[in-house]
């Protein structure tokens, strides 16, 4: 299995060398992934990655041109949506507009035919895990936007599944409700002990909510791991520039040795990196908290120009400019700066790291790497 992923044996569902198309485009490219019993495995990328196309065929609305869908150590590609045992929950609220919340969430345990009694504990208790157990006599249509997301999530969680597909669920709510969700759900999740694949283009979403995230890029995986590999250890500058808020600087420049010691020369400036590193063109990755303002002289800083500032929360991010580029720094703390006002910067290069001119990461600076 491609990635590390890991095999057939040790994964719940395995798709391996799937390939689809839609016409003439390519949608999945030899894709290989495994979601493993009672974890979230989070699929992050941007629009058109092929994110839902995954997880439509992994639920069997699609059906992969070639590849093999293993659920449950079964092959399942020709088997009927109806009859995998999956939950699916839509970016889209779909519910039943005509009758009330409860019995929205009951619906698939009342097409099971099970007992009242035992509907009426499930609902109870799932309507109770996400705070809409006031709400359950009311119809959809007099509900916040948040409140029908969490009867939307409900409603497919309460569905006994052995594996639960979410498709961008929260993607719709404001910042504070889908914070307020993220958490809801990994409680719930966990209580459950529910096996989850989980589709978001937000990277936070899926460090959030994710045990293993699996990153696609135009159909193709770019790289799975933990949520502490990913962010940590990232494959290539495509990566680097999803992962962090703000994400990495990336500063395309050139690797030179001079005296026995390796620098990273961008627009006449020399940085003295850790480690010895081959000479030749490269990019280097430093996260904005790598860079520091310092006052008065100094060998080790950059002298550049603040090109904006703005604030992040009690802090203050500002850009600044080197050579053609413009860079990203965070401070701590709230600061004013004037747009052009000479400022020095110290770059911190320990866990930085060093990618070469196609992107690929050579090397993570000041650490051995194997």
């Amino acid at each position: 299995m491609a990635n590390n992923q890991g095999s057939s044996t040790d994964g719940l569902l395995v798709l391996r060398g799937i390939h689809k198309k839609f016409g003439k485009v390519e949608a999945l490219r030899d894709l290989n992934l495994v979601a493993r019993k009672g974890e979230i495995l989070a699929i992050l990328g941007p629009s058109g990655a092929g994110k839902t196309t995954t997880l439509k065929i992994i639920a069997g609305l699609e059906v992969p041109l070639s590849g093999e869908v293993v659920f449950n150590r079964r092959v399942i590609n020709r088997l009927e949506p109806k009859d995998r045992n999956m939950s699916m929950v839509f970016e889209t609220y779909a519910l039943y507009p005509h009758i009330s919340v409860y019995d929205n969430l009951a619906s698939s345990l009342s097409a099971l035919k099970l007992q009242k009694s035992l509907i009426k504990e499930k609902v109870e208790r799932i309507a109770g895990l996400l705070g809409i157990a006031a709400f359950l006599d009311r119809k959809p249509a007099n509900l916040s936007g948040g409140q029908r997301q969490r009867v939307a999530l409900g409603r497919a969680m309460i569905k006994p599944a052995d594996l639960y597909l979410m498709d961008e669920p929260i993607a719709h709510l404001d910042a504070k409700l889908r914070h307020r969700m993220i958490g809801e759900f990994k409680h719930l999740q966990e209580s459950l002990e529910l096996s989850t694949v989980y589709v978001t283009h937000d990277w936070q979403e899926a460090i959030s909510l994710g045990n293993h995230i699996v990153i696609l890029n135009k159909g193709r995986v770019e790289q799975y791991g933990s949520k502490e590999e990913i962010y940590e250890k990232p494959k290539n500058t495509f990566i680097a520039k999803l992962i962090g808020d703000p994400p990495m600087n990336l500063i395309p420049g050139t690797v030179v040795k001079k005296a026995g010691r390796s620098f990273f020369s961008v627009d006449g400036i020399d940085l003295g990196i850790p480690g010895n590193v081959a000479e030749g063109s490269a990019v280097l990755g430093v996260r904005p908290y790598n860079l520091k303002l310092v006052s008065g002289p100094s060998k080790e800083a950059v002298k550049t120009e603040i090109y904006s500032f703005e604030r992040y929360g009690m802090n203050t991010v500002i850009s600044i400019k080197i050579g053609e580029g413009t860079y990203k720094v965070k401070l701590d703390g709230m600061h004013r700066f004037t747009i052009g006002e000479t400022v020095q910067v110290r770059f911190n290069l320990e866990n930085s790291y060093i990618f070469d001119d196609k992107g690929d990461l050579i090397t993570i600076l000041g650490k051995a790497n194997g």
